[in-house]
């Protein structure tokens, strides 16, 4: 049986999410591929705090979009993307766009799956990054 392509969406406990599993959805049409939703929260982290109910917000908009969600704990996160990438293998990764405290998710992912397409998010407009292919000249 063939495995329907993936497109993947990190999300972290924000508002601002939400924009990016609705452009995660668009990608997900575009590439005839199921979405999936990916979080990790750390370790120590308090379901009474305000960050509980963003995360279930934003696993109901999921739902909503036909998408699933992974929540992992865990104090490395972008290793445990990483892991969950090579365990899903998608089509394409989409974030949010990295701020002044970036944990390096994008960065990694390109130096650990390079062949892997990025989308990056920011506000309404979405930014690809595409896998470096060495035989193409620069410019």
């Amino acid at each position: 049986m063939d495995k329907k392509s993936i497109v993947l969406v990190c999300v972290t406990p924000q508002e601002s999410s939400k924009n990016i599993v609705r452009a995660g959805k668009l990608l997900a049409e575009k590439n005839s591929a199921k979405l999936e939703i990916i979080s990790v929260l750390p370790l120590g982290f308090n379901d009474k705090k305000p960050d509980t109910k963003i995360i279930e917000e934003i696993y109901d908009f999921a739902k909503e979009e036909n998408g699933e969600m992974a929540l992992y704990f865990s104090d490395e996160p972008v290793f445990t993307i990483a892991a969950h990438i090579g365990k899903i293998k998608p089509v394409l990764l989409v974030t949010g766009f990295p701020g002044e405290d970036s944990n390096g998710l994008v960065s990694t992912i390109r130096l650990l799956i390079p062949e892997l397409p990025i989308s990056m998010v920011d506000g309404d407009k979405v930014y690809n990054m595409l896998p470096f292919e060495s035989n193409q000249p620069v410019k």
